[in-house]
């Protein structure tokens, strides 16, 4: 036969693939990562006081402020028990990023006056309404970077 002829060997390509299925299924690392990532961007929204989008935090009102015993000119901020139980946590393929404190999603959503009953004295709980004030969450920035983190596993997966 007279021409030309290619021969092909896939045996690199196929065990890239391989260690990149394996990768794949086992993202752990890659999960760690943006959690650490998460940690670090939502202790600075504290110290920012700003949404996600970068919008501040709603001002606490004067009543608030009459009543509240330290950190004054923080939003969020009591104790600091907020910010400091901020986890990560993988769990196979998925990423769990948040706190266990159920007042995290009262100060995420807001809530109106009333809207959790009543005390045994009869107060309303909130006693006052509480304005959203999104603190969890990404920015387009941070959704950049966690791309920007992804890519760089893929890349160090197939060895580029």
């Amino acid at each position: 036969m007279a021409g030309a002829r290619i021969e092909i060997d896939a045996r690199a390509a196929t065990n890239t693939l391989s260690k990149l299925v394996g990768d794949l299924e086992n993202p752990a690392p890659l999960l760690r990562d943006i959690g650490e990532y998460l940690l670090q961007v939502h202790r600075n929204r504290f110290r920012t006081q700003t949404s996600p989008d970068g919008a501040p935090w709603a001002a606490l009102s004067p009543s608030y402020l009459k009543r509240k015993p330290k950190n004054q000119g923080k939003v969020l901020t009591l104790s600091g028990l907020l910010r400091n139980t901020l986890r990560y946590q993988v769990q196979g393929p998925e990423l769990l990023f948040g706190t266990d404190r159920p007042y995290g999603a009262v100060h995420q959503f807001g809530a109106a006056q009333g809207q959790f009953g009543k005390t045994k004295r009869g107060g309303p709980i909130p006693w006052g309404n509480i304005p959203a004030r999104p603190w969890l969450g990404t920015s387009e920035e941070d959704d950049r970077e966690i791309l920007a983190l992804t890519r760089d596993y893929l890349e160090f997966a197939t060895g580029a």
